[in-house]
């Protein structure tokens, strides 16, 4: 018998042990395969979806347009896909933003203009998120 769906997992800071061992991020089949049939750019932005998770630049905690909730992983991929194939380097003002629940499973993903006093958050992160949790030093 075939193998049933499959998510993606993908190795990440652990945003309450950022010096630990990384954990997985969950990439529900579910998600993936609505994004291929649906939306094929949102689809083949995954790609600065597993970058963004294996190197993130910022991490908050609570995410209020969806709950208190859940977590944002934001950074700056090499490249952005803008129309079905068709891609570009990724614009110097924005940033990249991955949503998790609070168990991990991303849920979301999208370009954001980058917020006027720090270039590697999100516009309004202050009104938006509860609070940053983690920032890279490199």
């Amino acid at each position: 018998m075939g193998q049933g769906p499959v998510n993606y997992n993908q190795e990440t800071i652990d945003p309450t042990n950022p010096n630990g061992p990384r954990i997985e991020a969950i990439i529900p089949y579910y998600i993936y395969s609505r994004a291929y049939k649906y939306d094929s750019v949102k689809y083949e932005n995954l790609r600065a979806v597993k970058e963004v998770l294996e190197n993130p630049k910022r991490i908050f905690w609570g995410i209020r347009a969806y709950s208190e909730g859940g977590w944002c992983y934001v950074g700056k991929p090499t490249e952005l896909y803008i129309k079905e194939n068709e891609k570009t380097d990724f614009p110097p003002n924005m940033v990249f933003a991955v949503y998790l629940t609070e168990k991990y499973e991303v849920f979301d993903w999208i370009s954001e203009y980058m917020d006027e006093e720090d270039n590697l958050s999100p516009k309004n992160w202050r009104e938006r998120y509860r609070s940053l949790v983690w920032l890279s030093t490199s």
